[in-house]
């Protein structure tokens, strides 16, 4: 996961990096992203949960703008 503050956004991945979220300082999604092998290395469930747990980081990072750096 990492923090991209430019211009009020945030930009995180989910733990495995399949998913990317882009998400604005006012909690709107800009992007999201999903790698084209996500479709050949997981179920539809569990990109569903990739998807969510990408999108909840962004927006605790966003809430929380003192957090940054990779984990």
């Amino acid at each position: 996961m990492y923090d991209d503050t430019v211009a009020g956004t945030v930009t995180v991945t989910d733990p495995r990096r399949y998913v990317e979220v882009t998400m604005r300082s006012d909690g709107s999604l800009s992007a999201l992203r999903i790698d084209p092998h996500a479709m050949y290395d997981l179920t539809a469930p569990e990109l569903a949960d990739a998807c969510l747990a990408a999108i909840e980081r962004a927006d605790s990072m966003r809430s929380h703008p003192g957090r940054t750096g990779r984990i």
